[in-house]
């Protein structure tokens, strides 16, 4: 882990891209997974292999925005899981970043209490070490950085040089850095957010929402030239028994 961090450090105070050598990785066969995680961890490996597919050679990280076009649309089950995922299998640290300050959801994800995060770097005066901010998630390569406590304009923040600085930070030392955003058509944030990000999956909530809708959290990412990575439908539910489905599909 001091290694993630001293690469952190480094990349803070230099231009160039910073590697970072890999650590041990947990062993899948080392302890059996019920039922429901074996689920989580296939359906979201076809998301976070489509996801490598889209970047298939890079020198930096990837910044990839995971939102929903309204709350309870599933974005931080989608973002964390995803961050996991990535983790366990691109053989590199991965960040998980909440960034919806309007409804936090590290510390309920994670398991961890809420600490000094993105609205504290520049709160002292001068850029503080995001090292001493950013904390171990709960898997091998897996790294989460919340909110924090400052209170700041959410929109004026990601439009900032400050955010600015914080994102090519992070993408020298970790190959992903999944960002959980707010809701696209209840704040204007997350339309800052995405100009600044290298790709943007949506999350839509399996019948809930009117096509017309999502149609228009669609054309406010495009308006800002964020490429939309794909969609996730997320709850759907099934006519027909699980047992069938995966033999016909």
């Amino acid at each position: 882990m001091s290694k993630i961090f001293d690469a952190l450090r480094k990349a803070e105070q230099t231009s160039t891209i910073v590697e970072v050598t890999p650590e041990a990785s947990i062993d899948p066969a080392a302890t059996a997974q019920p039922r429901r995680e074996r689920v989580v961890e296939t359906e979201f490996g076809y998301l976070a292999n489509s996801i490598q597919s889209c970047f298939p050679s890079s020198s930096f990280g990837r910044v990839i925005m995971v939102v929903g076009c309204a709350p309870r649309e599933g974005c931080t089950y989608v973002a964390s899981n995803l961050a996991r995922v990535l983790a366990r299998s691109v053989g590199a640290p991965v960040l998980y970043m909440d960034a919806n300050f309007h409804d936090p959801s590290m510390d309920k994800e994670f398991g961890v209490r809420q600490q000094l995060g993105l609205s504290d770097v520049y709160s002292n005066g001068k850029p503080r070490d995001l090292s001493t901010i950013i904390q171990p998630g709960d898997t091998e390569q897996l790294f989460a950085l919340g909110t924090g406590s400052n209170r700041v304009s959410p929109a004026a923040f990601f439009s900032s040089k400050q955010f600015e600085g914080i994102l090519s930070s992070v993408r020298k030392v970790f190959r992903y850095t999944v960002i959980d955003a707010a809701p696209l058509l209840k704040y204007p944030d997350p339309i800052h957010l995405a100009s600044r990000v290298d790709g943007v999956v949506m999350v839509v909530r399996y019948k809930r929402l009117k096509r017309q809708v999502i149609r228009k959290g669609l054309e406010l990412i495009e308006s800002v030239d964020s490429p939309v990575l794909g969609a996730v439908l997320n709850r759907r539910k099934f006519s027909i028994p699980d047992l069938i489905y995966r033999m016909v599909s």
